[in-house]
């Protein structure tokens, strides 16, 4: 999976981790875009306060399966003029990988839980908007795709806020070919599975 993105995005940049816990965060918003998505071990220090830690996407991986994580740039995807289009913050694959592994694409919105609607839309669209160019450039094809929908600082599950009834989810995933999770966390179960912890 490097190998066919990087040939698409050769300035990619990967992080792979085994841990069995990886924290995803978004300091874009507490950093003033001085520092962006990252990947870590342990759960890192809020910015603002070192004696609180930050919140964060955590992906649960028990089995410690390698993982790669591309973290994607803010002007990594253009249109025909050049301008940048939207995306979401990343993907992750199984180090070892094969056409019937799955991908995931995530996308966080480090905002109060107030705001949570504000963001309804614009966050399945971001995924959306990536999970096509992946398809566009021939990067996917028949992959088990992923969308997760990561609100770290909402404690409790937000699922139905963002994506609606069982319906809609089933509508979602028929139309785009994307098993859309709005959780705080996700469980690796193996290299051909995923699933959220609500």
């Amino acid at each position: 999976m490097k190998n066919k993105i990087s040939s698409v995005y050769p300035n990619s940049n990967y992080q792979t981790s085994s841990a069995p816990i990886i924290y995803v965060a978004d300091f874009s918003v507490r950093t003033n875009k001085e520092r962006g998505v990252e990947i870590h071990d342990n759960v890192p220090s809020n910015p603002n306060d070192e004696s609180q830690d930050m919140d964060c996407l955590q992906i649960h991986n028990e089995q410690q399966i390698s993982i790669d994580f591309n973290i994607f740039d803010d002007h990594q995807f253009k249109n025909e003029v050049n301008e940048d289009i939207e995306h979401c913050e990343c993907c992750l694959f199984p180090s070892e990988n094969n056409d019937k592994s799955w991908l995931a694409f995530i996308e966080i919105k480090d905002c109060k839980a107030k705001n949570i609607s504000v963001y309804k839309e614009k966050t399945k669209n971001q995924i959306i908007s990536t999970v096509n160019l992946f398809r566009q450039n021939n990067i996917i094809a028949g992959q088990k795709i992923y969308g997760i929908i990561s609100m770290p600082r909402k404690k409790i599950s937000f699922n139905d806020a963002i994506l609606g009834d069982i319906v809609t989810q089933t509508a979602l995933k028929r139309e785009y070919h994307i098993l859309f999770h709005a959780t705080n966390q996700i469980s690796i179960d193996n290299e051909y599975l995923i699933t959220p912890i609500l």
